[in-house]
């Protein structure tokens, strides 16, 4: 049986459309380890099944001071029909006058909103990205953030305004399509982490995995909550026997984790490093 892997446009859901002004700068990002160029090749996304990718490459950062690029490789998900239990990517290299690209990749991240909501968007995987430079070495650049949390594409707009000189299909493994509809959910149980800090500016997945314990009982269709209004929850001592968990993407840094919402016990919700918060009786009934 084959699939279709769905790479539609980014779906928004807008809890608000006014945005404040930043007050400062974001945290600075580190600094990119540059690696031999054959350390990189179109990969699964970290959240798709397992927290990282099959092939673990240098670790991603700024483009480093001396590191002169000759050609951007931006690594798409296609939308074609594949063999079962695989992803579909499309490698795409250009070539040109990088310095405006590199320009745009270190600019710096701009702090999060001091006031207004901002929009609530699923996730979709982002397109990878790696710069290669004349002594066939490599680094994977990180996107500055923007003030409402979401990664600032410019630099791959940019890049895609040079010369595309070549163009290569790659079909990626995956685990069955079938224990992972989705790619805002892991069927794999694993327990929340609880943090102090208050949540803001999450980036929520829309479909939920079922957990009764740690066994994963089954997927929702697509639910759309937003959790900014919650209030914080209070002090807990009853395990939750029944969850359902997503993904969020935080303001910073921009890594994908898990967002656990308690069907019992003290029905709290949980974005991993943050602060719970108190379920709503609107955000429960979604769940049953």
């Amino acid at each position: 049986m084959t699939w279709r892997w769905p790479v539609g446009a980014l779906l928004v859901a807008i809890t608000a459309v006014t945005c404040g002004s930043p007050t400062s700068l974001g945290p600075a990002r580190p600094v990119a380890e540059i690696g031999s160029a054959e350390a990189f090749r179109c990969d699964r996304g970290p959240h798709i099944d397992e927290p990282r990718p099959k092939f673990p490459r240098p670790n991603p950062g700024t483009v480093p001071d001396g590191f002169v690029p000759v050609a951007a490789i931006v690594c798409d998900q296609a939308d074609e029909e594949v063999e079962p239990n695989t992803v579909p990517y499309r490698e795409h290299r250009y070539e040109g006058d990088l310095a405006e690209v590199v320009r745009l990749l270190n600019a710096p991240s701009e702090s999060s909103l001091s006031w207004s909501p901002c929009p609530t968007y699923s996730v979709v995987e982002p397109s990878q990205i790696w710069l290669v430079d004349d002594r066939g070495r490599a680094v994977e650049p990180t996107l500055p953030i923007g003030e409402c949390g979401m990664p600032n594409s410019s630099a791959v707009a940019e890049i895609r305004k040079l010369d595309m000189v070549a163009e290569f299909d790659h079909d990626v493994a995956v685990i069955s399509y079938d224990r992972l509809r989705v790619s805002s959910c892991s069927p794999h149980y694993s327990d929340p982490v609880v943090g102090t800090d208050p949540a803001a500016g999450l980036t929520i997945g829309y479909t939920y995995c079922l957990f009764d314990g740690t066994v994963n009982v089954g997927v929702t269709d697509e639910i759309g909550i937003s959790i900014e209004d919650l209030p914080p929850a209070g002090p807990c001592s009853i395990s939750a026997t029944r969850t359902a968990t997503t993904t969020y993407v935080a303001a910073w840094p921009s890594n994908i984790r898990n967002l656990t919402v308690e069907l019992d016990g003290c029905h709290r919700v949980i974005p991993d490093g943050y602060a719970p918060r108190q379920a709503s009786e609107e955000i429960l009934s979604e769940f049953r």
